[in-house]
C-alpha cells in the first residue's frame, strides 16, 4: 500500500504517522494533491478526475494538529479552507478532515484554551462559534471533522482511507 502525502505539508509534522506507516509497511510518497494531506495511491481512477498519481478511492484525510489550528483554517484562512472544501465536494471527494485532539465530551464547544505561562488562555478563539462553523461546512461541503488521540492518528487515517471508519 502506498499513501499519498500533499507535497505542501510540512514535513516531519506528523512524525506519529510516519511511524505508523513505517511499522505497518505502508509506503509514503510525496505528491501534489488537489486537496487534504493524504490520499491512497492505486488505480487510475483518481487520475480520470484529473489527480496527479493515480489515486484510489474517491477520500482524502486533512489532517490537524488540534483544535487551533483547524480554528485557524476557520476563521483566518477561512477562504482559502472553504474553497478546497468547495473543490474536493465538485471532484466527489469526500474529504475528512482529522484532528489530533478529543475535546471534551466529544463537543468542541466544550474545549478550553490551556493558559500561557502567565495565567491568560494561550488562544482566543470561541469553541461555541467553531463548532458552529464545522457544522456548517459539514452541511454545505460534506466535510466529515473528525477527532482521534494522537497515539492512533495513523491506524485511523489509514481506515479512514479505506473507508472502513466513517
Amino acid at each position: 500500500m502506498i499513501l499519498l502525502e500533499d507535497s505542501r505539508q510540512q514535513k516531519g509534522k506528523h512524525k506519529n504517522i510516519e511511524a505508523y506507516c513505517k511499522q505497518a509497511g505502508i509506503r509514503i510518497v510525496r505528491t501534489k494533491l488537489l486537496v487534504g494531506d493524504y490520499m491512497l495511491a492505486g488505480s487510475a481512477e483518481g487520475a480520470e478526475k484529473g489527480l496527479a498519481g493515480g489515486i484510489k478511492g474517491d477520500i482524502s484525510c486533512d489532517s490537524k494538529m488540534g483544535l487551533p489550528e483547524i480554528a485557524s483554517n476557520c476563521f483566518q484562512e477561512h477562504e482559502r479552507f472553504r474553497a478546497e472544501c468547495q473543490l474536493a465536494k465538485e471532484l466527489g471527494i469526500k474529504l475528512i478532515v482529522l484532528i489530533e485532539e478529543v475535546p471534551p465530551g466529544g463537543e468542541v464547544r466544550n474545549w478550553v484554551s490551556p493558559l500561557d505561562r502567565y495565567g491568560k488562555p494561550k488562544y482566543r478563539f470561541d469553541p461555541g462559534t467553531l463548532q458552529k462553523v464545522m457544522e456548517t461546512m459539514t452541511e454545505r461541503y460534506d466535510v466529515q471533522f473528525r477527532f482521534c488521540d494522537g497515539r492512533s492518528t495513523g491506524k485511523q487515517l489509514i481506515e479512514y482511507l479505506k473507508g472502513e471508519r466513517t
